[in-house]
Parts: structure tokens; sequence; C-alpha cells
């Protein structure tokens, strides 16, 4: 079965969700912390949010994930031979996540801008008139509700990250497409093995919409319907 390189490809399948899970935790938090950033009066942490979000959505996710991982590993390396350390080999995985995470922060910090400006203000005020506490009130008045109007946008990035996990070959990290490729390489069934790989996508995909329709119904229970 697929030329005998089935655990390989399945092994490749759950690392690429692996990293697409877990980069996108990163993207979540730091995304809502740049989203707070940009609204933020102050301009001395609004200015650098909003050029954060600029510059990182200006190249495409290759050309960061070959410069911070590349570009970094050359700085660590240098910084440490000045301070006696050994050659530093970053690890693939980890750097894929943060990378992946901190190039799709900027991407969701627009989605949680967005969200956020959506809410009626004077729910606020009006929790804060009844004694809720400025951490009550964005935990239980203003982010779920933030929430509806994100969902379309999260699930989107989501969807998007997934494929652009496809990228993380590139630091031979060892995940579907990488060793797809090199079982295609190694068996002469490239096209085949590939197509395999396009299929697990394609399920990881289709499931992630269900999943995400069914968060979608949960947020927008007693509200208008929010569409995927």
């Amino acid at each position: 079965m697929l030329y005998g390189y089935a655990d390989s490809i399945l092994l490749g399948a759950l690392v690429t969700l692996k990293v697409g899970v877990c980069s996108f935790a990163v993207a979540l938090a730091f995304g809502l912390l740049v989203a707070n950033g940009k609204l933020s009066s102050q301009r001395w942490l609004a200015w650098p949010a909003t050029a954060f979000t600029s510059v990182m959505r200006s190249a495409p996710d290759f050309v960061w994930l070959l410069f911070l991982y590349y570009g970094g590993q050359t700085a660590l390396n240098l910084l440490g031979q000045r301070m006696g350390f050994q050659a530093i080999d970053i690890d693939a995985f980890a750097a894929s996540v943060i990378i992946l995470g901190v190039i799709y922060s900027a991407y969701l910090a627009e989605t949680f801008r967005g969200a956020f400006l959506a809410v009626d203000k004077g729910q606020a005020e009006s929790a804060q008139a009844f004694g809720f506490n400025r951490l009550q009130v964005q935990w239980h008045i203003v982010v779920p509700q933030m929430m509806r109007f994100a969902l379309p946008g999260i699930s989107n990035n989501w969807l998007v990250m997934l494929k652009a996990t496809a990228i993380t070959s590139m630091v031979s990290l060892n995940e579907l497409i990488f060793l797809s490729r090199s079982a295609g390489k190694a068996t002469g069934h490239g096209l085949e093995l590939l197509s395999v790989a396009a299929l697990i996508y394609l399920l990881l995909s289709t499931i992630s919409v269900v999943g995400l329709r069914l968060l979608a119904a949960h947020y927008a229970a007693g509200s208008k319907e929010i569409t995927l």
C-alpha cells in the first residue's frame, strides 16, 4: 500500500496537523495582543502593532519562513561564537510553529480588531454601570460577542494556514509534503504520492470546516446566524 510508504505518509500527516494546531494557537494568542495594541489609545502600543501587521503581510509566507529560520540561525550562531558557545542548531518543528504563528498573528490581529469594533460599546458601558470590572467586562461581555464576528475570519485563516504548513518542507521538517516528495523520489511514483497528500489536505480541511460550523452555531445561538 502506497508503495511501502503508508506509515511515512501517515507520520507526515500527523506532523502537519501538529504544526498547524500549535502554530494557530500561537497566532491566536499573539493576534489578540496585537489587536488590542492596535486599538489602544496609547501611541507607543498602537504604532508598533500597526507596523507589525503591515510588514508581516507585505511578503509571502515562504519568504518570511526562510528569512527568519536561516537568518535567525545565522544570527544565533554569530552571537554564540562571540560568547564562546558551539554552533546552535534550531529545531525545525519549534521554529516552524513560532514562525507560522507570528506570520498568521498579523492576519488574525486584523480579524480581531474588526470584530472588537463591531461589538456595541453600549453593552460594555452598561456592564460597568452594574459593577463589572474591566476584566469581567472583557471576558463575559465583549469577547463572547467579538467571537461571533471574528469566527468567519478565524476559520478562513485556519484553512489558509493549514495549507501553508506545506512550506515547512523547505526547512526539512518531516511533514506531509516533505515525506511525500521523499517517498516519490525513492519509488518513482511522485505524482501518485503527492496526490495522496492532496487528498489528506482535503480531508483535514473538510473536517475543519465541519468543526468550525459547529463552533459558529454555538456562538450564533440567540443571534443572527454566522455564515462561514
